[in-house]
């Protein structure tokens, strides 16, 4: 009931996925699908339901992993930065003219930009870690005073465990709705947990792109749904939210202006921050653990045939050992051929 909705697509509907996710049909995180619920991870305190701990920690489940990783290349890469694929929820918000409890008001919140952003940029936290995370536009209009940008990425929290950031754009004007304000928010995803991305999707290029497909579901400012998509690009030179469009028509509700709830057509490629985003890679180190990871891979392959014809206890050191080596590449191989020369 609390934590159903949308919103920055890291709640409960994110976790559960399915009809509960918006859109509908993300897949549910991995932990889900085995019966893991909310509380089992996000302990309750002493005060009761109102102190349940908004960070968990994957050691309690994961010691081997975690140990291993810690160990690793990856070392300073959270957990969610490889494990999440795709953010839902909100993909743009507007503040504008519109009718709020029935009534005119100046500021309505047109939040219902529904859809979906892959993969995920990463960024680093307040201590250095990559974190995933979600970012989307947003615009307040009828707003009067001069703002000027942020110095740079602002954290909500900057010596606390809370990863939110964001970055004030400024104020734009477009010659309707006084000035807007502007500005980038950055969520920290923490669900829902799938499969871990390629090497290849962070390391490839040095700069980042995500991608952006969402439908105007609001019931008003216009007679229907319409579809839009833009991208992110994160880079050596900064932050861009670029080619913001429509990709189906716009039509108009009665007494509505385009500029109400979609500024952005106006606005555009406004939403930018500077900034170091990019991913540097060496290419020598790459080559090698990327060779290194498509054998351990190549071997894993192998073992998953071969164990399904030995005992329980053996089944158990195996899912450890696959657990390890995903891991932790430079230890995998030695784990491996000392788990070959054990088996009977």
């Amino acid at each position: 009931m609390c934590h159903a909705g949308s919103l920055h697509s890291r709640r409960g509907g994110t976790y559960v996925g399915g009809d509960y996710s918006i859109p509908v049909g993300m897949e549910a995180d991995t932990h889900y699908k085995k019966n893991i619920q909310c509380i089992d991870c996000h302990l309750t305190g002493p005060k009761g339901m109102g102190d349940i701990q908004r960070k968990a920690t994957c050691q309690d489940c994961h010691l081997e992993i975690e140990d291993a990783h810690s160990r690793s290349i990856h070392k300073d890469v959270q957990c969610s930065a490889c494990h999440i694929n795709e953010l839902r929820g909100y993909q743009i918000v507007i503040w504008g003219p519109g009718k709020v409890a029935g009534k005119q008001n100046p500021f309505k919140k047109y939040s219902l930009y529904h859809g979906i952003q892959s993969p995920p940029l990463i960024i680093k936290d307040q201590k250095g870690k990559w974190i995933a995370v979600k970012v989307f536009p947003h615009a307040l209009g009828n707003f009067k005073l001069d703002v000027k940008p942020s110095e740079g990425l602002q954290f909500r929290w900057k010596d606390g465990d809370i990863q939110d950031s964001y970055y004030i754009v400024g104020t734009e004007s477009i010659g309707v709705n006084d000035k807007h304000l502007l500005w980038i928010e950055i969520q920290h995803a923490s669900h829902p947990f799938g499969k871990g991305r390629t090497c290849e999707s962070c390391h490839k290029e040095e700069s980042q792109t995500s991608f952006s497909q969402w439908e105007f579901e609001d019931d008003q400012g216009t007679e229907k749904p319409f579809r839009g998509k833009y991208k992110i690009i994160a880079g050596r030179d900064g932050l861009k939210i670029k080619d913001m469009r429509n990709i189906t028509p716009i039509f108009l509700s009665e007494d509505y202006k385009i500029e109400d709830f979609a500024s952005w057509l106006y606005l555009k490629d406004k939403w930018k921050m500077p900034g170091d985003f990019s991913i540097k890679t060496d290419k020598i180190k790459y080559d090698k653990y990327q060779t290194l990871s498509k054998n351990i891979i190549r071997e894993l392959k192998t073992l998953d045939r071969v164990i399904t014809h030995k005992d329980k206890k053996t089944k158990r050191h195996y899912k450890t050992l696959r657990a390890i080596a995903m891991h932790n590449e430079d230890q995998a191989m030695e784990l491996i051929k000392e788990f070959k020369s054990n088996l009977k």
